[in-house]
């Protein structure tokens, strides 16, 4: 019964913030109003906002912002007296309120009708007893100074009325708690607490704070709110009474800071998991990862193609990145031919033919997906990395990589018997060497987008770029491993065939805790179709086959005449993957200027190899 009470004072605190929340916001301006006749008709003109004009409103002040009013115009808006509903004097919608932004700010024209009411504000407005007017409305963008005392409109979400009004300014605070948008700082939220309180005031001093305080401060702080709530409800329980007004503002602030927390929380976890990740993949210490991910977030791909296709040079991020990626291109014997480059530290761990990352698992270190943009996108893998291909970044030349031809095979010696008699059969050792090639991918855009720029725009153009490089070196590298331990049929597929290239990986010595199935879309088509078979639709669970993942991709080619292709195996031992370096990009805004359009070439230096062949096993279709 407890618990159940505390969650319906929580939920009854919960509703009342959310009704604030929804409250039209209001603002003043300290334009005037002008009264006229029009023919016989009765004209009130005035600006409801003013542009770049501060406005005291309590606890900070706020200004409207040139464009904030571009996109809300064609709202039906009502003109109001006082923002009252029940004395309606126009509305767009009916002609009677003309609404338009001139470079001073929002103007308003109203043509008041017969009412009582109009006529008497109409004569308010001639003796100069109401001279001001506001506006309600939502917001759908802001933004604050550096030390949060003023809060620019940058954008209305709805413009709800114009108003002449007597007082220009807030009934009370509450109006001020009309955002949902978690940046809005702590002022407002202040605004609804009770100010004469000394915990009140210690916790204004806490939350300006804020912005400096790591993760396990920020956790702290959540907790000392959490806690305060918690209490409150019970004391209040325990008395056997509701919640005072005071408290109940007290919980809806409490709750605000709450969510605002969670939400900062979440926010620097993820910043910090981001630049733990870039540290791994870089092989830098935190403080370069935090330098790298800096520039990362300053670099724009639209930016950098734009300035070269009119003919200025790269500067910030772009410059860095380009400067650094050409030195580490000529350090490991080749040359960038782009003129935007990204460097190897930028994109993935640092490392050579010692240093490599065996089965890289599903990826998930290689690709951020916390803070989206044009390097993310740029960092995508391809998919024989992300099935465990044990993974090489940044190599310089060709990587000789050793591999075992013949595994040793041991036999049963008395204690004085000569090694050379008992029966051993050494281990054999070969290698696989992996050299730079050549992987490439252009797309043609407008320069329209170019201009437009943005990171969208940017992930967009990466995404398409490196899906090209990443699918040749997906369909090179599951190719290769159809040629090691493969079965062609002289038949259709059948449950059989599976089960045998699972036998095949286990004689062999293989993994089963790191094998998975790679099928071709036919190869998939056809080894689903088993399922109907009774004996095998148990094996088949969700996208997995026998409990090991299955994953059906293009780039593994189906055979000739579209007879499926089919691998399982342990990746990690059957096939390496190696990276040369960071990216090369060159931009050509000559070849397609006819039709007003820019070509962008990108290259990736990779190869792969098979390395230990009987850690897979293929099948193929007869044809």
């Amino acid at each position: 019964m407890k618990e159940d009470s505390t969650k319906q004072q929580a939920h009854k605190s919960q509703q009342n913030r959310e009704e604030l929340e929804t409250r039209a916001h209001y603002s003043v301006s300290t334009s005037t109003i002008e009264a006229r006749t029009d023919s016989d008709d009765m004209i009130i003109e005035g600006y409801a906002a003013l542009y770049d004009n501060e406005t005291n409103i309590g606890p900070f002040k706020e200004t409207i912002a040139r464009g904030a009013f571009d996109d809300v115009l064609d709202n039906d808006v009502r003109a109001l007296m006082n923002h009252d509903p029940n004395y309606v004097l126009g509305r767009t919608g009916a002609g009677t309120l003309e609404l338009e932004l001139d470079d001073t700010g929002l103007k308003y024209r109203i043509k008041l009708g017969e009412q009582q009411y109009a006529k008497d504000l109409y004569e308010s407005v001639k003796r100069g007893d109401i001279s001001q007017s506001s506006f309600a409305f939502t917001i759908a963008e802001q933004s604050w100074s550096e030390d949060r005392s003023v809060r620019s409109v940058d954008k209305v979400a709805t413009l709800l009325d114009v108003s002449p009004v007597t007082y220009p300014a807030y009934k009370d605070t509450h109006g001020l708690v009309a955002r949902n948008d978690e940046t809005e700082p702590e002022q407002i939220d202040n605004a609804v607490e009770n100010t004469t309180s000394e915990e009140n005031k210690e916790v204004k001093k806490t939350t300006k704070k804020r912005s400096k305080m790591n993760l396990k401060e920020l956790n702290e702080l959540r907790g000392k709110f959490y806690n305060e709530h918690v209490s409150m409800i019970e004391n209040a329980e325990s008395e056997g009474r509701e919640l005072t007004n005071e408290e109940e503002t007290r919980a809806d602030y409490l709750e605000g800071e709450i969510e605002r927390l969670d939400n900062k929380i979440k926010r620097r976890k993820a910043h910090e998991d981001m630049i733990a990740r870039t540290a791994s993949m870089s092989g830098v210490g935190v403080s370069e990862a935090k330098e790298i991910e800096k520039v990362n977030r300053n670099f724009s791909l639209t930016r950098a193609v734009h300035s070269i296709s009119v003919g200025q040079p790269l500067t910030g991020a772009e410059a860095e990145w380009a400067q650094e990626a050409r030195k580490d291109m000529q350090s490991r014997g080749m040359q960038m031919t782009g003129q935007i480059g990204i460097p190897e530290r930028a994109l993935y761990r640092a490392g050579g033919a010692d240093d490599f990352q065996a089965g890289s698992g599903d990826g998930s270190g290689f690709v951020s997906t916390d803070v989206p943009g044009v390097i993310e996108a740029l960092r995508a893998a391809p998919l024989i990395e992300t099935v465990g291909a044990t993974t090489i970044h940044g190599a310089t030349g060709n990587v000789q990589f050793p591999r075992v031809s013949k595994k040793a095979s041991g036999h049963y010696a008395t204690e004085v018997q000569d090694m050379a008699t008992a029966g051993l059969s050494g281990m054999e050792m070969d290698e696989v060497t992996l050299s730079p090639n050549r992987y490439t991918n252009s797309t043609v855009f407008s320069k329209m987008l170019v201009t437009q720029g943005g990171p969208a725009v940017d992930a967009l153009i990466a995404n398409e770029l490196m899906a090209g490089v990443n699918e040749k070196i997906d369909v090179d590298a599951f190719a290769k491993t159809t040629t090691v331990n493969n079965t062609s049929l002289g038949g259709a597929l059948t449950a059989a065939n599976l089960f045998e290239l699972e036998k095949d990986v286990l004689a062999a010595g293989g993994d089963f805790a790191n094998c998975k199935w790679v099928m071709s879309p036919t190869g998939w088509k056809v080894s689903r179709d088993l399922a109907t078979v009774a004996s095998i639709d148990a094996f088949w669970v969700g996208s997995q086959f026998d409990g090991f993942d299955a994953i059906a991709t293009p780039n593994l080619l189906d055979s000739s005449a579209n007879k499926g292709q089919i691998v399982f195996g342990d990746f990690a031992k059957g096939i390496v993957y190696v990276t040369f370096g960071g990216l090369d990009l060159l931009v050509d805004p000559y070849s397609n200027a006819a039709t007003n359009q820019i070509a962008l070439h990108v290259t990736k230096f990779a190869d792969t190899e098979v390395r230990q062949g009987d850690a897979l096993a293929s099948v193929s279709e007869a044809e």
